[in-house]
């Protein structure tokens, strides 16, 4: 069985982002986040405190996946079914990117049954090693299924521990209208410094940050970024349905909020969702994106995941 692995990577800024200024202090077990930044020219202060212990909880199990370590798991499982019969086993195919075995038994009126049996048992057990790992398989257009981090859980179970970040934000947007809320989430988010890939090479490998790991570190790539706008979006404005849509390289958010004929939107699932691009560099209001993905975003040619 072979499996694709999905990272996405930032492409040139389009206009530079105003400086964030951001600094971290700790005491008596909190870590206390202090922003200075600019939202459509006006400078902004935002302050929150986390626990330490949730921020060093927060996701920990969270690695890079690994298809080889899968795939030996899924061997193991394979031959532990097939010693139920006597007289099989199983060979192995030599392949370093996919699991491929050859079914021999001196019965050969088994072999198809045998074969559904792997077949199902394999994806069964695929399906459960990536939900361990939070990750997930999800098919694009122009790829096929691919493996992605699972952000529609990973955006869920980073609610609880985004609570001091969204009543920060709630204080400040009291009153202000859902798609200025949008706006000025995305644009604070816009200015955090995007990550470098061969720093997550060097770390844990992987390019996607969980929420506050991102905010921690104060870098994030087009995912990672999209996950924690999503989350707090959610916290904020519950009733907005949200999805991820997925562009060759590149995520973004999609948000079911009223848009002009002048708004770059998508339709999913028969509905017209509004697209925001937390990204950054480049300051793009929600309603506009790269112009390198909109070649994509209005021929229909995206992966979407309801969040």
């Amino acid at each position: 069985m072979k499996f694709t692995l999905l990272f996405f990577l930032l492409l040139p800024p389009i206009l530079a982002a105003d400086t964030l200024r951001f600094s971290l202090q700790q005491d008596d077990g909190q870590t206390h986040f202090h922003y200075n930044f600019s939202v459509a020219g006006q400078p902004q202060q935002l302050n929150f405190s986390v626990a330490q212990t949730t921020l060093s909880n927060h996701f920990r199990q969270f690695r890079r996946f690994q298809t080889n370590v899968m795939q030996q798991y899924l061997w193991r499982d394979l031959q532990l079914h097939m010693a139920k019969y006597p007289n099989t086993r199983l060979q192995r195919q030599p392949d370093s990117n996919a699991l491929r075995y050859q079914i021999v038994s001196a019965d050969k009126t088994q072999l198809p049954q045998l074969q559904q049996e792997l077949t199902r048992l394999t994806a069964e057990r695929s399906q459960f090693y990536l939900q361990q790992a939070y990750y997930y398989q999800l098919s694009l257009p122009w790829s096929g299924p691919v493996i992605v981090p699972d952000h529609q859980r990973l955006m869920q179970e980073s609610l609880n521990d985004l609570l001091p970040v969204a009543t920060a934000l709630h204080d400040k947007l009291v009153n202000t209208a859902a798609r200025d809320t949008l706006a000025y989430i995305s644009s604070w988010l816009q200015q955090l410094p995007y990550q470098d890939l061969s720093d997550r090479q060097n770390s844990t490998g992987s390019t996607f940050s969980p929420p506050l790991r991102v905010l921690q570190e104060n870098r994030g790539d087009c995912d990672s970024k999209t996950v924690l706008l999503a989350a707090l979006i959610r916290l904020l404005l519950p009733d907005v349905k949200l999805a991820i849509v997925y562009l060759p390289q590149h995520a973004m958010l999609a948000a079911q909020l009223p848009g002009s004929a002048m708004d770059e939107k998508v339709i999913i699932e028969g509905k017209e969702y509004l697209l925001a691009d937390p990204t950054g560099p480049a300051l793009l209001p929600p309603g506009q994106i790269s112009q390198s993905y909109i070649m994509y975003t209005r021929s229909g040619q995206f992966g979407y995941r309801l969040l």
